[in-house]
């Protein structure tokens, strides 16, 4: 339900713009895939491909000039991971979690490969601010369980940190290219990565924790999912850190097609061969 309200917000909100900008505003759709990278991950950045999982977008583009545009958009997409597929058996870690991302992004196009003004190649780079939602998940008993209720590195335990938020803000970075098929259509290919302000998109971090603390304060379960393969605790193994240095990153990438509204304008520029647009 959350998800269809969130669309239809979105929708709404796209329409309002669009009558105000029609003469530079397009709108359209986004097909691709979704990853992550972090603590579960054999290296901080990598593409991991059995990870990789559908995604898909809607947006609106409102053309500010040739050389920048804003983009309005709404992305929906799932992160994964599990140690056993990155031989981490010694730790059995693994996680998925549904990303929803509401972004505002600028893109700055570099310059324009093509004579005609309405057809060519743009490659163009894009960064702004996105609020996402996730909620990590992990198998257990041929079930998956929430686990950011459960505290599996003791939070909301005396000395430990506050339970995370499932709602966090992103800086979304990353680079693509337009294809202009004609003054209606633009077909795009991108890439962008999200610079997050949290370390528990995977429910993992580097905060050292202790067995006995989570299980005594925050239950069983918590503790077993906590270090699932950790069989016999005692003393010397009741203190661990179940994640390292890695940051976590989310991604999006794909194609993107786009309708420009009735109305035109929003050009992007002029010239023969290769040209920089002009603002």
């Amino acid at each position: 339900m959350r998800t269809i309200l969130v669309v239809a917000f979105f929708a709404g909100s796209l329409l309002s713009f669009s009558d105000l900008s029609a003469q530079g505003a397009e709108l359209g759709i986004m097909a691709g895939g979704s990853l992550y990278s972090g603590d579960l991950s054999p290296k901080e950045f990598g593409l991991y491909t059995q990870d990789v999982s559908p995604a898909f977008g809607f947006f609106g583009r409102f053309n500010l000039g040739s050389a920048f545009a804003l983009r309005l958009g709404l992305s929906l997409g799932k992160v994964s991971a599990d140690d056993f597929d990155h031989g981490r058996e010694d730790r059995g870690l693994n996680f998925r979690s549904n990303i929803t991302e509401f972004a505002l992004t600028g893109e700055l196009n570099l310059f324009k490969l093509g004579s005609y003004q309405d057809r060519g190649v743009m490659p163009f780079v894009f960064a702004g601010v996105a609020v996402f939602h996730f909620n990590p998940e992990a198998e257990f008993d041929g079930d998956y369980i929430e686990l950011q209720p459960l505290g599996t590195e003791g939070q909301g335990l005396p000395g430990y940190e506050e339970p995370y938020a499932l709602t966090q803000i992103a800086i979304p970075l990353g680079l693509g290219v337009k294809f202009l098929l004609n003054e209606t259509i633009t077909l795009g290919l991108e890439f962008g990565g999200r610079k997050l302000f949290t370390d528990y998109l995977d429910d993992v971090s580097d905060t050292q924790a202790n067995y006995f603390d989570i299980l005594e304060g925050n239950g069983e379960l918590a503790a077993r999912l906590s270090r699932p393969t950790l069989k016999d605790p005692g003393p010397e193994t009741a203190d661990y850190r179940r994640g390292g240095a890695f940051n976590d990153w989310y991604y999006f990438g794909g194609l993107a097609l786009s309708f420009r509204l009735q109305g035109g304008g929003g050009g992007f520029g002029r010239g023969k061969g290769i040209g920089c647009p002009t603002f």
